[in-house]
């Protein structure tokens, strides 16, 4: 990864302004932002980005063509860089509070690397659950699997498209990408009985399918879509799935401090995306809000600004 020369640090040495942990576009930006305010800061970032997922995105200010995640990601990477931001590779696995301290900061363990900083900025993101699907990363680059109708549902229009997802939260996912103009079926998984008569009126009235099948078993053909075959016996035939399993937020590193999360582990924050912890931030998918790279890049302006203006 690039940057400037900083040397790793171990618990005695000089401590930084900021710790980022999470090199997507969350913490990228906010990595930019704290350079640009000449802020001594560190990213420190696994590579797992779900930047790396997306083949193309096209509602990223600036890009109406289009950009692969893969490509936003080293301009993100360069940007950054520009502004002697270090990024190293490696995993946070531990973060505490900086006891040895003056009563501020923290310490971040990552392996045999130990870094200090005054305020943290966590960017750690999400992941989708996907379901048991053999070669997903080429299904996904050739738009046959799709986890966000609001990054790519403009794209899908006018297919057969399914969204699988229990309850109420499959269901709503089916009523969205219908408002594209497809041929939706709700693969509801066996929830079906488990949905208000109202909502599912609402999926009449967009003359969406409900198939209630546990799915057996999905396979993806180039060019031929997507097999779904269910355990009642059905074999339905798709241009695109959407899986609506949900998301696994990694905010462990904040919770373990303390701090309030909701349900689902995306991290409660303020109106600058402070956590309940004091001089602990987060900012993209791990936070609060919308999961998307423009939101993600809006919230991690608004978290460097106030980690500079605290310090």
């Amino acid at each position: 990864m690039s940057g400037g020369a900083m040397a790793l640090q171990s618990p005695g040495s000089e401590i930084l302004d900021c710790l980022v942990i999470g090199g997507g576009a969350a913490g990228l930006t906010a990595a930019m932002y704290l350079g640009r305010f000449r802020r001594r800061v560190l990213v420190v970032d696994d590579g797992k980005s779900r930047l790396w997922m997306i083949p193309k995105s096209r509602n990223v200010l600036g890009f109406p063509d289009g950009v692969a995640g893969s490509d936003l990601l080293e301009r993100l990477r360069d940007h950054a860089s520009r502004f002697d931001v270090e990024q190293v590779q490696g995993r946070v696995d531990r973060l505490e509070c900086d006891e040895k301290g003056k009563g501020e900061g923290f310490v971040a363990y990552a392996g045999s690397q130990v870094f200090r900083a005054r305020k943290v900025i966590l960017a750690t993101g999400a992941r989708d659950i996907a379901p048991d699907i053999e070669d997903l990363e080429p299904s996904l680059k050739a738009g046959q699997i799709r986890f966000c109708p609001v990054c790519d549902g403009f794209e899908t229009q006018g297919q057969h498209v399914a969204v699988m997802g229990r309850e109420v939260h499959g269901l709503r996912e089916s009523a969205f990408v219908a408002g594209f103009g497809n041929t939706v079926t709700w693969l509801s998984m066996g929830s079906r009985q488990a949905v208000p008569p109202a909502e599912l009126a609402r999926l009449e009235a967009l003359k969406i399918k409900i198939a209630d099948g546990h799915p057996r078993a999905i396979r993806c053909t180039p060019g031929e879509g997507v097999r779904v075959e269910t355990h009642d016996g059905q074999t339905l035939q798709f241009d695109v799935l959407y899986p609506a399993l949900g998301l696994t937020h990694a905010s462990q590193l904040a919770t373990a401090l303390g701090a309030q999360a909701q349900e689902d582990g995306q991290l409660e924050v303020d109106e600058h995306y402070q956590t309940t912890v004091p001089g602990l931030y987060a900012a993209g998918d791990v936070a609060v809000g919308l999961n998307q790279i423009n939101v993600a890049a809006g919230q991690a302006a608004i978290a460097a600004t106030d980690v500079h203006n605290r310090l």
